[in-house]
């Protein structure tokens, strides 16, 4: 057996899996289709994110993150490729999910089990709140002040049992340090930099100050003493096969897809996230190799109520570019769905990196910027006709507010409201595969419907406060919404006629196979799902025993 686990994924459930494995002296292998992204390797320059900003193999590309659409459905995927999985590029928030939300879990998942799961994941990634109040650097953002007061302003919508809460959620940002970027060492010895509020979160922090999991559940698994982990990027699997008493495992190199490799273990654990794993699993039971995957493959699925909206020409100032891209959020709690389905829904306000606001200000120039550069242009053909002619120029020498008023004030995106919004949406999608064996999800927004409707209605009061024009993700005219949070796929049951996998996560029908990740929450989390992800893994991990040594050390079994 060439090792006792093998782990495909490094996303919130791989990661944590690993870690807690090695530390039980399991010889682990971490297959990752991605690669690692150090210190500022994510791509800025317009031609290194043109080719390697995004994942698409078809096209040769085999960046960051990867955009899926689904033709017959009302979802469009977000998700990430790298060392850290989705921790590269999310928002970095970590929300533990409300005790009623537990609804229709397998009973051993409910706050109090998890409550001690959800303090290790935090103080494993080091999160804490922004601290907005309690140092004047990070005080000086503006959108943040005005998502709490906001909170305070705006009048709820019909139906919640109780006041809206501003929160401050904790983040997985280091805050640490003298002054922006100053470099310190986290608590795993990972080299990490000081948050200088650059808004680059959501395509890969290249100073490090984001706490991914590459720099601590990864990073202390691959330096514990006598550790015996293996981590492998551009590493995609394309095959688990049951080979009885064991697995085998068969990967390729992306750029390289004709060359196979393989190795075999006594367990598998998959957590390539909700469409990743949820789609390998369905090619697997198409091919034979896995021939007792149940019915339950592939339900479940849904985006965790995800809705992105926008407030421009806001009377505010809301800078969406100082700061992490979410610092706050509102949460709201309504009475059940009519069939009984608890309900809640958040509001964050989002930020877009620095750069994205130069892009938005060339795409769309204003008149001040237009009639500074008219300016500069005609004052530069004056004195040079002056000098033609020999002509006394009594012009000023320091042109410097000349070229300054030639540059955009950048108010759109200054004026620009960015409003992420989450919650309670029905867990009735479905992952299948097309003939070509693309996997895509059937999903429809309907029997969700009241959920989107809140969120719509929040948004337009606080454009209404604010003086600005609420616009709706144009997608979601076409019936279309962005899921950054796909879960489900491969849920959770207390048996087999009742989901994919076990409580613990063990796949019904092949023992030793496993999944832990996304895609076996069977509901939506309400909030931000990381945090429960992780945690979910981590009481997972804890159920495993260490592995004991054979008194003939030519001989270890688990």
């Amino acid at each position: 057996m060439d090792y006792d686990y093998i782990v495909i994924g490094s996303g919130f459930g791989g990661s944590v899996m690993s870690c807690r494995l090695v530390e039980k002296g399991y010889k682990v292998c971490l297959l990752e289709r991605g690669r690692q992204w150090k210190m500022n390797e994510f791509p800025r320059r317009p031609h290194d994110i043109q080719q390697r900003m995004f994942w698409d193999p078809e096209d040769q590309k085999y960046g960051l993150m990867e955009v899926r659409d689904n033709p017959e459905s009302d979802v469009l995927t977000l998700t990430a490729s790298g060392l850290g999985g989705g921790s590269l590029i999310y928002a970095n928030v970590l929300y533990r999910m409300p005790e009623r939300f537990f609804k229709g879990w397998p009973s051993i998942y409910n706050r109090s089990s998890l409550d001690k799961y959800y303090d290790r994941v935090l103080q494993m990634m080091e999160a804490k709140p922004y601290p907005f109040e309690s140092q004047n650097y990070y005080r000086n953002t503006p959108k943040t002040a005005l998502l709490k007061r906001l909170s305070q302003e705006v009048p709820p919508p019909s139906g919640t049992t109780e006041a809206p809460r501003f929160e401050l959620p904790a983040l997985a940002v280091r805050f640490e340090g003298s002054f922006p970027g100053h470099q310190t060492h986290n608590m795993h010895g990972a080299l990490q930099s000081k948050c200088n509020k650059c808004g680059d979160c959501d395509i890969g922090c290249n100073i490090q100050a984001k706490n991914t999991l590459d720099l601590n559940y990864l990073f202390r698994a691959r330096h514990l003493r006598d550790a015996n982990m293996d981590i492998r990027t551009h590493a995609q699997v394309i095959r688990i096969e049951s080979m009885g008493d064991h697995y085998k495992v068969t990967y390729v190199i992306p750029e390289f897809p004709q060359q196979e490799n393989s190795f075999t273990a006594k367990k598998v654990i998959l957590s390539a996230g909700s469409i990743g794993s949820a789609s390998l699993l369905l090619k697997m039971k198409k091919q034979g190799h896995l021939p007792h995957l149940n019915s339950w493959l592939g339900k479940k699925w849904s985006g965790n109520g995800d809705l992105l909206g926008l407030i421009f020409g806001s009377k505010e100032n809301v800078d969406a570019t100082n700061g992490p891209v979410i610092t706050s959020a509102i949460e709201f709690n309504f009475k059940d769905y009519s069939d009984g389905y608890p309900h809640g829904m958040y509001l964050q306000e989002a930020g877009f990196p620095v750069g994205f606001a130069w892009y938005l200000s060339g795409k769309i120039p204003q008149l001040h910027g237009l009639a500074g550069l008219t300016n500069l242009v005609t004052q530069s053909l004056k004195k040079y006709v002056l000098r033609i002619f020999g002509a006394k120029n009594t012009a000023p020498v320091n042109v410097g507010e000349e070229f300054a008023r030639a540059i955009d004030r950048a108010e759109f995106t200054k004026r620009c409201f960015v409003l992420l919004g989450m919650g309670r949406d029905k867990p009735d999608g479905e992952v299948h595969l097309r003939e070509d064996n693309q996997a895509v999800i059937k999903w429809k927004m309907e029997s969700s419907r009241e959920h989107f409707d809140r969120l719509r209605t929040q948004m337009k009061k606080i454009a209404e406060r604010i003086g600005g024009i609420f616009v709706d993700n144009p997608l979601t005219y076409l019936n279309k919404v962005v899921a950054v949070h796909p879960l489900g796929g491969c849920p959770m049951g207390e048996t087999p006629d009742t989901g994919f996998v076990s409580p613990l996560g063990e796949v019904y029908g092949h023992p030793g196979l496993y999944v832990v990740d996304g895609s076996i929450l069977p509901t939506s989390t309400g909030p931000n799902p990381s945090l429960t992800i992780a945690a979910i893994a981590e009481y997972i991990a804890e159920q495993i025993p260490a592995k004991a040594i054979a008194k003939n050390k030519e001989t270890l079994e688990a």
